[in-house]
């Protein structure tokens, strides 16, 4: 099961890492680093990752293939460098519901 609790620990093995000013993530490693192995686990991951751009904490990159930007410098990265997993946790969480699809009624 994926959580965003194992969303921001990601995110902050990837902030610890970094040799450089920005991290790169994107929807099919993240889901593969994660084990997300369903359609609704893969969504929730987007989700998530989404709801932390629609916020402002990361960059969305457009393309074909999603991808999220994390630059040095930034609230989200000084709170993964500090270490709090837990509170970038519950703000992923809390906004990450993903959208319900309504299934028309035939007549």
């Amino acid at each position: 099961m994926v959580t965003a609790a194992r969303l921001a620990e990601y995110m902050r093995s990837l902030v610890s890492g970094a040799k450089g000013g920005m991290v790169s993530i994107s929807l099919k490693k993240a889901s593969r680093a994660l084990g997300a192995e369903s359609r609704a686990e893969i969504a929730a991951v987007k989700a998530a990752l989404s709801a932390l751009a629609s916020l402002g904490l990361l960059e969305a990159a457009g393309g074909k293939k999603p991808r999220y930007v994390l630059r040095r410098g930034t609230p989200l990265w000084a709170a993964l460098e500090a270490g709090h997993v837990e509170l970038i946790a519950a703000v992923a969480a809390k906004c990450s519901k993903p959208p319900r699809r309504r299934r028309r009624r035939r007549p």
